[in-house]
């Protein structure tokens, strides 16, 4: 088995393609990968190097493993994952349940994809010792006794110099069901991609329960005629996660594996909406996402040519609030012009007297008494908040409280 290379970088490193074992050719079919896993933004490729941008997570592709973590979600590398899944599960991105982080970064080079290998294993699992989901699947035959309802026309071309068995149609209550083969199928996948004993053993016991189901290679899209009734539901959590991995791979399909993964999160986005779900939480029904307004209907003479705008969040009746998931970094790397002109359009067309542009902290807190503009029509100001500390549900609350609550 070839050795993969396993590369730890950050959001907007540069990556040399010697340093990934790849030729520019095999970087072009890099590309491909991504582009075809909606994941074209992910890197810049350049004539002799790779840039990363705002995504953060895993990638195996080929005999390399990029693992990419957030700068600015902690002091250590550690510290970003942990805020990171915290934000995942705060956002609703995975249903996460308790993980021995400690446990994974001893054992593991590669903690974020095991992370997500164990909490797949995990849940998967305990769920399974609770029940194993049962369809009625319909099934046809030839058969020696009849058994459900014949079907006439294909006993007769089937059976017609045969009058010992008889051509049927029948229901059967049985494991063997699209909902199993996938859970079933990730769970091998992944038993041959995980370097954790421990993970490993769990998913070799998913397969021992699954042993009266079809190993079989399942896809993504095949995965969207699952409809769980009321007594499957509770494997909503692991279809979801079984769905995550294979919508972002490329599967072998002699030897039901994945061959090339990318797990990757805009940062950009998460932010954003972590931003909104907190203060969603701290002010409950005070909140707007993404709220669009027109400010040019059309122009005459010009087809198509409307245009709008549409902040992040808009707060109670007076606030505006846009994240930036930005480096914030005075005086030398402020807040962009472009930034600064969005926010004026803002107070133009909506006519609320605070915007706020909220940045995360890289090295300096800036609070929300730094003002970027006032006068008698709007307040321009940033805050950012401080995702350096370990997160918490109630560090949270009363960072959010304490950042927006004057407003």
């Amino acid at each position: 088995m070839t050795k993969i290379k396993l590369i730890q970088t950050h959001e907007y490193d540069k990556i040399n393609y010697k340093d990934l074992g790849i030729s520019r050719n095999q970087a072009q079919q890099f590309k491909i990968f991504l582009l075809q896993k909606g994941l074209s933004k992910a890197l810049d490729f350049q004539l002799d190097y790779i840039c990363t941008n705002s995504y953060v997570g895993t990638i195996k592709y080929k005999d390399f493993q990029l693992n990419i973590l957030p700068k600015i979600l902690g002091d250590k590398d550690s510290d970003c994952l942990k805020n990171l899944t915290f934000m995942l599960k705060y956002t609703n991105k995975l249903t996460i349940h308790n993980i021995n982080f400690a446990q994974l970064e001893r054992l593991s080079n590669n903690p974020f994809l095991e992370f997500l290998i164990a909490h797949y294993a995990k849940i998967l699992l305990d769920t399974l010792n609770l029940h194993i989901p049962h369809h009625y699947e319909s099934y046809e035959d030839n058969l020696p006794t009849i058994k459900g309802r014949i079907l006439f026309s294909k006993h007769f071309k089937v059976n017609c110099a045969n009058q010992a068995k008889t051509y049927c149609q029948f229901d059967e209550f049985t494991p063997n069901n699209l909902l199993n083969q996938t859970l079933k199928f990730v769970a091998h996948a992944l038993a041959q991609l995980t370097k954790v004993k421990e993970t490993r053993n769990k998913l070799l016991k998913i397969l021992a329960i699954y042993d009266d189901v079809e190993l079989k290679t399942i896809s993504y899209s095949q995965t969207k005629k699952i409809l769980l009734n009321k007594n499957q539901i509770r494997f909503k959590d692991s279809l979801d996660l079984a769905k995550l991995f294979l919508q972002h791979s490329t599967i072998s399909l002699h030897d039901h594996h994945f061959n090339n993964l990318a797990i990757l999160f805009d940062m950009n986005l998460l932010f954003e909406e972590f931003v909104a779900v907190a203060l969603d939480k701290i002010f409950p029904g005070k909140v707007q996402i993404q709220a669009r307004h027109t400010i040019i209907k059309d122009i005459a003479g010009l087809p198509n040519t409307s245009y709008t705008i549409k902040p992040d969040i808009l707060l109670g009746i007076n606030t505006i609030i846009d994240t930036k998931y930005k480096i914030l970094d005075l005086p030398e790397r402020k807040p962009a012009e472009s930034d600064i002109y969005q926010m004026l359009a803002y107070s133009k067309f909506y006519e609320r007297k605070n915007i706020i542009l909220c940045y995360p902290v890289y090295k300096q807190h800036y609070n929300k008494k730094t003002t970027i503009l006032k006068d008698d029509k709007c307040h321009i100001s940033l805050i950012t908040l401080d995702l350096h500390q370990r997160l918490t549900d109630s560090f949270v609350k009363e960072l959010f409280y304490n950042a927006f609550n004057a407003f």
